[in-house]
């Protein structure tokens, strides 16, 4: 069985940046999330995420066709969040995902632990709250509220004792992409014997 590798952390911690990089170095295959969520304006349908209506994500879990669901209160309503069961196959390649605590339990649950491997980036919370900031800068539409929301829920949504109960592979993200890429090829082709792309 081939393995699922969970890049899990707090908003603005760099894992969708470290994400996009990992993909194009390594044989591992993204595991695409369906999204209630309105596209943000640099996001491609299918590229970041399928985006999808209320109805549709209502259906399939009524259908069970989903792995995990996540809902979260925004300023802007509920958002939601979801891992189709048909988008994986285990036999044949391996799997990569950013996702939660909450996401990884539910993954937990639905295959063997072996397979699973987490990878929690760390990040000091003033850097991450700077790194926020400066996304929001950036856009054409920023939403500090909602940045506010998220850092804020962050804050009860990732904590020392999750890490305690699920001991995943803790990488430093207080640096440069660069530095933080150096750790993550250590751990893709020495630990879970990923190999770079030909």
């Amino acid at each position: 069985m081939k393995k699922i590798v969970f890049y899990i952390g707090p908003s603005s911690s760099g894992k969708d940046a470290i994400l996009k990089k990992t993909l194009l170095f390594y044989d591992i295959i993204p595991i695409l999330l369906l999204t209630t969520r309105p596209p943000r304006p640099t996001e491609v349908n299918g590229n970041e995420y399928y985006f999808i209506d209320e109805e549709k994500m209502n259906t399939m879990d009524f259908n069970h066709e989903l792995i995990e669901r996540r809902d979260y209160k925004t300023i802007h309503g509920i958002w939601s969040y979801a891992t189709n069961k048909t988008s994986i196959d285990l036999a044949k390649y391996n799997y990569i995902t950013s996702n939660t605590w909450v996401g990884y339990q539910k993954f937990f649950n639905f295959y063997s632990k072996e397979c699973l491997i987490p990878i929690y980036f760390e990040v000091n919370k003033g850097l991450r709250l700077q790194r926020a900031l400066d996304r929001e800068n950036k856009s054409k539409n920023s939403d500090y509220s909602e940045m506010c929301r998220r850092f804020l829920a962050d804050e009860q949504d990732f904590t020392k004792e999750m890490i305690a109960t699920y001991k995943p592979i803790i990488v430093d993200n207080n640096g440069t992409l660069e530095e933080t890429m150096e750790q993550i090829d250590d751990i893709m082709i020495r630990k879970l014997e990923i190999l770079p792309k030909k």
